[in-house]
Parts: C-alpha cells; structure tokens; sequence
C-alpha cells in the first residue's frame, strides 16, 4: 500500500462525534446491513498508519482462511472497537477502508502479545464483509459473558425505543426494565473499572428512559425515585435533574423543583426545555406569594375593623371611665369600714377570757385540716423524690 494510500481522504465518512473513525466505501456490497450485534464474518489487513506495516492479515494467519468474527456495533471491548462499529455500515460482499484512532484500536498500551502494536498507534484496515448472522441469546443469562449482557441489555433498550416512539409507553417501560435485569448490582460489583464504565454508559440512558415513560403514564413519584438513582451515580446528570423537577412541578413541590431545574440549567446551559420548564415554575411561584400576601393583607384589614367597630365614641368612653372610677372608689371605702369593724369586734372578744379560749379552739379546728394536707403533700412529694 503507498503512502497516498495511508493517509485519510477528505471523502472519508466520519463514524463517531469524537472525528476519531473514518470509513471510506471501496465496493458496495448487497442486502441488509447486520443488525445490532449481528456476528459478522470479515476479513481485514491492519497496518499502522505511520509506516504501512502489517500487523495483522486474517487471510494470512489461517491456512483455511477461516474468517475473522466481528460484532456489529460492540463498543465494550478493550480492543479493535472501530472495527464493530465499521461492519454495522456495510452489506455482505462489501468492501472498505478504516482510519481509526488509537482509542479504537489498541489504546494507549497498545498490544505486547499477538498482534504486536505498538502504544498509542493510528491504524488502517482494508476491511471486507463476508456474511453475518442475527444475535442468539439461547444461553442462560448466568453462563452470558459481560459483553453479551451488555449486548442483550441494549437490544431490549433499542425495542424500548421504538415502543416509545410510537407512543406505547407502558411496552417501552416493561422492555427498559427487562434491560436493567442484565446489568444488575450482582453482576456491577465483580467489573473493574472499564467494564463497570460501559455497563453504566447504558444503565443510565435506560433509567433515564423509564423516568420518561413514568412520566408520560403521570407516574410522577416513580419519575422522581428513578432519576434519584440516576443522580446518587451522576450528581449534574442535566436529564435527570430535568425531569425530577417536571415530576415535582406535576406534584406541585414547586421549590424542589425550581431547586432541580435550576441545577439542570447550569449543568445545560441555554437548553430551551429547561428554560421553559423553570420560567413556568418560577410564574407559579411568584403567584403563591402574590395570593399569600392578599390574604394575610386582607386578614389584618378585618381584624383591624373588627377590633374598632363596636368601640364608643371618645366622650362617653371618658363618661364610663369616671363612672367606673367612682364606683372602684366608693367600693374601697365600703371595704376599708368592714375592715374597721371587725378590727373592734375581734378586740372587743379578746378582752373577754371566755371569748379568747373559744377563739382558739375556732382558729385550730380551722387549722387541722390545712396542717394534715401540708403533712400529706410532703410525704407524696418525698415517695415521687425517692
């Protein structure tokens, strides 16, 4: 292969956001493409894009030239991803060239084993498409790799999809779910770090998914615990918080939700739904407090009437005053002259002898009663004390 050959021509169709993965049609081949996670049979050349060398020719490498198997659209795998993502586009008997960067290729450590690549290298495959068959889940879900639970996993998220879209939101909702049974906390606690990424690159849009369907079926407490979880993974998940907040609008817990919307528009900025979804909020909120301001405005303007509207005119409220004032006066003189009297009674009984004693016999059959509840309570008080 020239030089020419090697490099990347402007006609090249990017497969990926990132620009990392070219494709370049050489021969059109015929039918349908592999569906996802189709197992295609291909035959490829890889050579390094800086020096044109080989490092793996499939033909070559079998005396029976068995082919190499690929699966259509297999983007967990730590190797060689490009190449998946590559046979989804093309038909059986279809030929074609790929550029891929090193992150779908090798990576960063490239291959020490067989086949030999060195760290962080660009790579070209001429690339041919054989045949393919659709994915088999005939096999127990114990005995699945992980690549083929995450391959089953998003088959049922793609049937949710199209359920979605044609609005049955309850089927949607029983496929998402069924997609979340191969991806559960049993299999997540045994990945390292890269499988656990990949798993959950899909488990998120998935429950994501399920909030929506919640959402259109106006389950909006399920809404909110689904994006809950989402969010105990993903804090600034601008999807997640979204949606909480339209499921706490619905219920009207309109300051969480004003609270949510908020966060969504900082980890979004300028997405017109969410702008949208707070504006309304914000409308309702400011209407709470304008109609709790008329009400405690109109609750002190009649409290305030009530409390002046049987009061008496100046004049004869001065009128009751000093009515009211002669009697208290006239009243405590009357009192003052009861006292004076029964002072020169009571002195007058205490110059007689006989009058004494008989007073005070009076006074302590008057006074036992008080002293034995006095000696009562004491002793209560001490047995409550102990």
């Amino acid at each position: 292969m020239s030089e020419s050959d090697l490099t990347r021509p402007a006609e090249a169709v990017p497969l990926t956001e990132d620009g990392l993965l070219h494709l370049l049609t050489l021969q059109e081949g015929e039918g349908q493409v592999p569906p996802k996670h189709a197992r295609c049979l291909v035959h490829y050349v890889g050579r390094l894009a800086e020096t044109g060398e080989v490092f793996m020719d499939t033909r070559m490498e079998s005396q029976t030239e068995e082919p190499h198997i690929v699966v259509a659209g297999r983007h967990a795998a730590t190797q060689e991803t490009g190449l998946s993502l590559a046979v989804e586009r093309m038909r059986c008997g279809g030929r074609a060239r790929l550029w891929a960067a090193p992150e779908y290729g090798y990576g960063a450590r490239g291959s020490f084993s067989f086949p030999t690549v060195p760290p962080s290298a660009h790579l070209v495959y001429d690339l041919e498409l054989l045949d393919f068959e659709a994915a088999d889940e005939g096999k127990e879900r114990a005995m699945m790799t992980f690549e083929e639970r995450l391959e089953a996993a998003e088959r049922r998220r793609a049937d949710g999809n199209a359920a979605f879209s044609a609005g049955q939101h309850a089927q949607a909702l029983g496929k998402y779910r069924l997609a979340l049974t191969y991806l559960n906390e049993d299999v997540l606690m045994q990945l390292g770090d890269f499988h656990f990424n990949k798993a959950m690159e899909l488990k998120r849009p998935v429950q994501l998914n399920i909030a929506a369907c919640q959402l259109k079926q106006a389950d909006y407490q399920g809404a909110i615990t689904t994006c809950s979880e989402v969010l105990a993974e993903d804090p600034k998940n601008a999807k997640a918080l979204f949606r909480r907040g339209r499921a706490r609008h619905e219920l009207g817990q309109l300051e969480a939700a004003a609270a949510d919307l908020e966060a969504a528009t900082a980890a979004a900025p300028g997405d017109g739904a969410v702008l949208r979804e707070l504006a309304a909020v914000r409308g309702k909120l400011q209407e709470e407090q304008r109609a709790s301001g008329k009400l405690f405005k109109g609750y002190f303007e009649k409290s305030k009437d009530q409390l002046y509207e049987d009061a008496a005119p100046p004049a004869a409220a001065a009128s009751a005053a000093t009515a009211a004032a002669a009697t208290a006066a006239g009243s405590k003189q009357q009192g003052l002259q009861q006292q004076a009297e029964q002072r020169d009674g009571l002195l007058q009984s205490l110059a007689r002898p006989a009058a004494v004693v008989a007073a005070a016999v009076a006074a302590a059959a008057l006074l036992l009663p008080v002293v034995g509840r006095w000696l009562h309570s004491g002793t209560a008080r001490q047995d409550v004390e102990a």
